[in-house]
């Protein structure tokens, strides 16, 4: 059986080079993992949420992916489907 993803993370992590790659890409993985939490919590599947979104599952994946950023107006549209809403923080 494969090593979990959490693990292999924590070993990429060790290497300077991918380090400071994951760091600038951090706010995208952490957007991809709340729109996947966001429509897990719904129980929705990427295809549920496409239909409710007038869209197709690829798109869904693309946004789910965190890259490129989507925009405010498919994050609404995303939120919408999984009954959820867009909040925006500047901390």
């Amino acid at each position: 059986m494969g090593r979990k993803m959490s693990e292999l993370k924590q070993e990429l992590l060790q290497d300077a080079e991918f380090q400071s790659e994951y760091i600038q890409l951090e706010d995208e993985f952490a957007l991809a993992a709340q729109l996947i939490e966001a429509r897990k919590r719904a129980h929705l599947t990427q295809e549920d949420v496409a239909k409710r979104m007038g869209t197709t599952q690829s798109v869904v994946a693309r946004l789910e992916s965190g890259h490129p950023l989507p925009s405010l107006r498919s994050l609404k549209r995303y939120a919408q489907a999984v009954n959820g809403k867009v909040e925006i923080r500047v901390a």
